[in-house]
């Protein structure tokens, strides 16, 4: 163990992150979920199907919770939690045993040495681990390692832009000598309080509220070792090393459509005409509000699909819509301009993560269509489309459905692809 994969070690053990909860059933009831489990995520990981069998998941790095959430939401699969910190996985113990968790097995070690754990994984889920790591390239190629020739990966790592501040922070408190301990906490959190209006680091403070936790205040300040990514460098970071990009997990951040919703129709009209991987670097630079990048992340080779569903392609007709998680109906009112052009209709309003939307009864019957069952052939067929011309009712669904894509509130199956 080298002296980084040390310190890390022994910080989690002391802090253990993240804050812990004791009862899975009711947060999961209360509508807690993880980005990137493969029982909501599988049209992201495998577009052209998931797997047929009982799914492998490995959860590298998985913290106080991580690996129980996967096996008690997957029951049919068998999950392997991999993790530094005893005291995290003391918790993912208590939380096996608490929910009866027999597809659960977990590990203390270096997720470097996964590979001796003797198996291939068809899921591998990464959060927050890598960039922590002396050399998060080695961490990686350890994980291309033991994916299945068919598995996906799901990676969380630092943004770039919006930690601009913290690393401030972090260099500020290091210079100061500022310990792991009680009393270092204490005047880290007087510190905080005494910045400027202006410092880089208060918009980044305004939005996390897990800082009242002393484990997530010593994450974010006092962490010996973490980096962060800007999009080409996320990119570039999978390439290297053997591995495809295989899309978002929020496509909203990404796209000028949602992202850029604050700029000018010439502006966002600019930048969506940039090809994919510009338009997100860009987005990244106006917004400078990604404090992290959640991803997929497959082998590489001919056979994959492209991380960018093409809504032309003969059969796409035949492609399944699924709902993300967190996508919710929330009320109806009136809008200006109903779907397809008619006017002064009842407004359906959806939400999801703050972002809210409003539809006409036509586009709202769309969306909630989208089951994870129906085609959209099955789509184009609703009683609620039937005043839309048989002649303008695909290119209508299409342009909705894309839409919807970019905005992040939908991923596809890609049947047939």
């Amino acid at each position: 163990m080298d002296d980084v994969t040390g310190m890390v070690a022994r910080q989690y053990d002391a802090y253990a992150y993240p804050e812990p909860f004791t009862d899975l059933a009711a947060q999961v009831a209360g509508g807690y979920f993880e980005y990137g489990n493969p029982r909501d995520y599988a049209a992201l990981l495998w577009p052209e199907g998931r797997p047929q069998r009982p799914l492998r998941i490995l959860a590298a790095g998985c913290g106080t919770v991580q690996a129980a959430y996967l096996a008690y939401t997957n029951r049919d699969a068998e999950v392997t939690g991999v993790d530094l910190s005893e005291a995290s996985l003391a918790h993912e113990r208590y939380l096996q045993e608490r929910h009866s968790l027999t597809n659960l097995r977990l590990f203390r070690g270096d997720l470097r040495r996964v590979g001796e754990i003797g198996r291939a994984f068809d899921c591998i889920v990464c959060s927050g681990v890598l960039h922590h790591l002396a050399d998060p390239d080695e961490g990686l190629r350890a994980l291309a390692g033991v994916l299945a020739s068919d598995g996906a990966m799901t990676l969380m790592l630092y943004g770039a832009t919006a930690r601009t501040g913290v690393y401030m922070l972090q260099d500020a408190l290091r210079r100061l000598g500022v310990p792991q301990t009680t009393e270092g906490i204490a005047f880290a959190r007087r510190l905080v309080e005494q910045l400027p209006e202006q410092h880089f680091a208060r918009w980044y403070l305004s939005g996390a509220a897990e800082l009242r936790h002393d484990a997530a205040l010593v994450d974010t300040f006092l962490h010996p070792q973490d980096r962060a990514y800007t999009v080409p460098q996320v990119l570039e970071l999978l390439e290297r090393n053997g591995l495809a990009f295989q899309g978002w997990v929020d496509n909203s951040h990404y796209h000028a459509d949602a992202a850029l919703a604050r700029f000018s129709p010439e502006v966002r009209g600019a930048v969506a005409a940039l090809p994919a991987r510009e338009q997100w670097a860009v987005v990244e630079m106006l917004t400078q509000s990604l404090g992290m990048h959640m991803l997929a992340a497959r082998h590489a080779g001919p056979a994959l699909l492209g991380a960018e569903p093409d809504f032309t392609a003969p059969g796409w007709q035949q492609w399944v819509p699924h709902r993300v998680p967190g996508l919710q109906r929330v009320s109806a009112r009136q809008v200006g301009a109903g779907a397809y052009g008619a006017s002064a209709q009842p407004g359906v309003v959806f939400s999801r993560n703050g972002q809210t939307i409003e539809l006409g009864p036509g586009q709202a019957a769309l969306l909630d269509g989208t089951d994870g069952s129906r085609r959209v052939s099955d789509l184009l067929a609703l009683p609620a489309l039937a005043h839309v011309p048989p002649v303008s009712r695909e290119a209508v669904v299409r342009e909705f459905l894309m839409q919807m894509w970019r905005l992040g509130h939908l991923l596809f199956s890609r049947v047939g692809a």
